[in-house]
């Protein structure tokens, strides 16, 4: 008989790495990210509650 062979799947199953595609634009770390959203956000409710 025939051995049964069982095929697994690729372990990078269509995945991309996108740290090696192009790097052109504006490159920011997620601290600056986070920290540009609570500005925005803390700006909004101090404009909330002065106007």
């Amino acid at each position: 008989m025939a051995k049964d062979k069982r095929r697994m799947p690729q372990s990078t199953a269509g995945l991309i790495n996108y740290s090696e595609e192009v790097e052109d634009g504006i490159n920011l770390k997620p601290e600056i990210v986070l920290g540009i959203g609570f500005g925005i956000c803390i700006l909004v409710l101090v404009l909330r509650f002065v106007v």
